[in-house]
């Protein structure tokens, strides 16, 4: 009997380590998934952190462009308005005192003088309208971008089309004007540096968006050579220009094949 107690006082030292084992196994484990869950919770919070500087960073620079532009369409219109009133004023008095002329000998010249001038006052007429807002929101898109590009056949001999079915497109102003200054920095790209010959700008307008596309058939260039110099500044302002209006901005060129720039927009702006 002694002997049996023995054994039966024996069994708990057996069961005494694995139940040690067990509960330090437990112990590590709960460790282990409470600074897992911890590691998660800090990546999450770090995630957030950087959406939400990203966000601030992205509304900041937005604001600070819709400042420049604000500015820049005041200057515009500052610019526009000397022309109307100063300028314009002082051509058209030149041109009336040239009919007061009486010398018959000086006729051809008079006759080509007047000539010139009358260019001139409707040049800076033409002028004076694109760089206006108010006369862009006044006329629409649409009619804006028709004068806008007589003017360039007129001034930059070059051939030009437009088509668009539309003769509202239903854009807000201030989007309307937007897409006017993008056209407009296109087109002045084309007359420096493509020398083309023939410009088309398409309209396409569906339920969903509205597609822009100014193709021209000039020398055409390589578009990621474009992009990492500094010459590639206009597109840069065009494509930070179509970051506030939420558009879509994209590039189809090849050296000697010419251009084709598209801008997709979507109709709930």
């Amino acid at each position: 009997m002694v002997h049996f107690y023995s054994l039966l006082d024996a069994q708990p030292k057996v069961y005494l380590p694995m139940a040690f084992f067990l509960v330090g196994t437990f112990l590590i484990i709960f460790f282990l998934f409470f600074f897992y869950l911890f590691f998660i919770q800090m990546q999450r919070r770090r995630s957030i952190h950087q959406q939400e500087v990203l966000a601030l960073k992205t509304r900041y620079e937005k604001t600070i462009m819709e400042s420049q532009l604000e500015i820049q369409e005041q200057t515009f219109r500052n610019i526009s308005q000397e022309i109307h009133d100063n300028i314009g004023q002082v051509l058209s008095l030149a041109k009336l005192n040239l009919n007061t002329v009486m010398a018959e000998q000086f006729s051809d010249k008079i006759q080509l003088t007047e000539e010139l001038l009358g260019k001139a006052i409707n040049d800076l007429r033409d002028i004076s309208k694109s760089l206006n807002p108010e006369k862009i929101a006044d006329i629409g898109l649409v009619n804006a971008i028709r004068n806008e590009l007589q003017v360039i056949s007129r001034a930059a001999k070059i051939r030009t089309e437009f088509i668009c079915e539309e003769d509202d497109l239903g854009l807000k102003n201030e989007t309307a004007i937007i897409i006017f200054r993008m056209i407009q920095e296109i087109l002045n790209n084309i007359i420096r540096h493509a020398r083309a010959k023939y410009v088309t700008v398409a309209i396409e307008k569906s339920a969903m968006q509205t597609l822009i596309e100014v193709r021209d058939d000039g020398s055409g260039f390589d578009v990621e050579k474009l992009k990492s110099t500094e010459t590639g500044i206009g597109l840069k302002s065009i494509q930070q220009r179509c970051s506030l209006i939420n558009a879509a901005f994209t590039i189809d060129s090849k050296t000697g094949e010419g251009t084709t720039i598209r801008i997709q927009l979507n109709n709930n702006n």
